[in-house]
């Protein structure tokens, strides 16, 4: 044999390195093996993925690639062990090179595969090279053949062996490289087609649900997030709402962002509390009148029906409306029609109806007070509301958006909350639900005349008797009027006490509690541990 020159070391080098498709890099190992070691022709046999079998991979004839349709995979078990008969499986179990120097009269393994290519090439192979294909960690890739046949010439791979065998090595780390770029190709096939479905179903969870801040509502709790997604299932219909909560829930608020983000938003939204007037005016009021119909009425009127044609009419505490009136709008719902006062004719008027209230309507037709029949088309997609003591973790928010707005509009600065209101409120019921926050809320806002900070002196007794928060009201004052104690212990002690209670606030919620204070989490994080602040729930 020849020497083999530097470059067509560095040539096999580059050809190795460059290819990274398994099944072309497979087939220049063997062309490449054949070249160096001067060999008739060659096979490569893969593990396949189950690690059961060895695949055929390429095989080459005479320094050209040829079909493979008639090879075989070679089990590396039968019979539940180890097929040490089969001289790739041998190869492959063992990871021992191995040399044939006469196919043809060997005896120790078997040799199916290579009598079966010989007959097809229409040769007789004489002696036989199968070396291991193995990783760094010594796992089996698979084995590589080199083959000679009888032509007269020297058969022998003694004298390359040792070019086989660092060649073999060469192609080895190839071929894991290249099974390990397949493999991470796949991967991120694969992530990237779950990304697209997880981008595609988040597209449409965004389309199926509005989230608060396109509703302009405060409020992330559960409970709101149940109530977003019945009002997204309402926005592109007609269909009658009736929101059902405590006074002081917001009913008009939630019944302005349904008609806000419907389709009839371009059109008026109009509001009437059926409990705010008396009988013959509501009925005027809604209906509308003719001129001359009744002592006063000097001109025709529209009634409310008629000016929220093509929009949207909010009827809050519907459970107060008089019996007679709820007939009239049980036609209104049924058959779009509304007769004025004084009027023999109806006409037609297209109109959403969004009603509230605070009642017990089943109880209500119990007792005869409210017709069922108008109860049934009223809730057809009830929404229930839920009171604030039962989305507590929303009163932070709350708190904040009343008091930016409530500062704005008398003239002051931007007030902060003292970790013992904060612990108050948080603590409260409050039976007027959000109503009765922003009340208390206003109320503070208007007594801080000179300070910055709402402290326990700026609630409403109730509320602290309520809350037994007296005496937390008096230790919290104690920290602004003591003297006893040095300036720094004074803050530090105020500031354990802020951490504390902003902390319980947000259920100990260290990320939550940091964006709310408006300081790095790492940082509230050490001072937690300065502290020695612990949830002792």
């Amino acid at each position: 044999m020849s020497a083999i020159s530097v470059e067509e070391l560095l040539a096999t080098s580059v050809a190795l390195a460059t290819e990274r498709d398994i099944d072309r890099l497979a087939q220049q190992i063997v062309l490449l093996g054949c070249k160096l070691c001067t060999a008739d022709g060659g096979a490569i046999y893969i593990l396949d993925i189950t690690k059961s079998h060895l695949e055929p991979k390429a095989v080459v004839w005479q320094g050209k690639p040829i079909a493979i349709d008639y090879a075989t995979d070679v089990p590396l078990r039968e019979h539940g062990q180890f097929n040490t008969q089969n001289i790739y499986s041998y190869v492959a179990f063992t990871g021992q090179q191995t040399y044939i120097d006469s196919a043809y009269q060997f005896a120790g393994f078997e040799l199916t595969e290579v009598y079966q290519r010989d007959q097809l090439l229409k040769c007789k192979s004489e002696t036989l090279l199968v070396m291991p294909l193995r990783d760094c960690n010594q796992q089996t890739l698979g084995v590589l053949e080199l083959f000679k046949v009888r032509n007269g010439h020297s058969s022998s791979f003694r004298e390359v062996e040792k070019v086989a065998q660092a060649f073999a090595l060469q192609a080895a780390v190839a071929l894991d490289n290249a099974m390990l770029m397949a493999m991470n190709r796949h991967l991120i096939q694969v992530l990237d087609a779950s990304n697209r479905q997880l981008e595609a179903e988040n597209k449409q969870l965004r389309l199926q649900r509005k989230s608060s801040q396109n509703y302009e509502i405060i409020g992330e709790s559960e409970p709101m997030q149940q109530v977003y997604a019945l009002m997204d299932k309402v926005l592109s219909s007609n269909v009658t709402v009736l929101l059902r909560g405590e006074t002081g829930t917001g009913k008009e608020v939630f019944a302005r962002a349904i008609h806000r983000h419907s389709d009839r938003n371009t059109q008026l939204f109009v509001t009437q509390n059926c409990a705010a007037v008396p009988e013959h005016l509501l009925e005027s009021e809604l209906f509308g009148y003719k001129k001359g119909s009744f002592t006063g009425a000097t001109t025709d009127r529209k009634g409310l029906l008629d000016e929220a044609h093509r929009g949207t009419l909010f009827l809050d505490e519907i459970g107060d409306m008089p019996l007679n009136l709820q007939t009239k709008l049980l036609r209104v719902l049924q058959e779009g029609e509304v007769k004025p006062i004084g009027e023999n004719k109806v006409h037609k008027v297209d109109v959403r109806i969004i009603a509230a209230t605070h009642c017990n309507l089943e109880e209500k037709i119990t007792k005869g007070e409210f017709r069922e029949d108008l109860y049934y088309r009223l809730s057809v997609f009830p929404i229930a509301l839920p009171p604030l003591r039962e989305r507590k973790e929303d009163i932070p928010a709350l708190i904040n958006h009343f008091i930016k707005g409530y500062c704005q509009t008398y003239g002051r600065k931007v007030i902060q909350v003292s970790p013992a209101v904060m612990d108050i409120l948080m603590r409260y019921n409050f039976p007027g639900n959000v109503r009765q926050l922003q009340n208390i809320i206003e109320r503070a806002v208007l007594l801080c005349d000179k300070e910055t900070v709402i402290l326990p002196q700026h609630m409403p007794d109730q509320i602290l008797l309520d809350n037994g928060a007296a005496l937390e009201a008096s230790d919290e004052l104690a920290v602004y009027t003591q003297n006893e104690l040095p300036l720094k212990e004074m803050v530090q002690q105020y500031e354990k006490k802020l951490l504390e209670s902003h902390l319980r606030a947000n259920n100990w919620n260290q990320t939550q509690t940091a964006k709310v204070l408006k300081m790095p989490r790492r940082t509230l994080v050490e001072k937690i541990q300065r502290y020695r602040i612990h949830n002792e729930v």
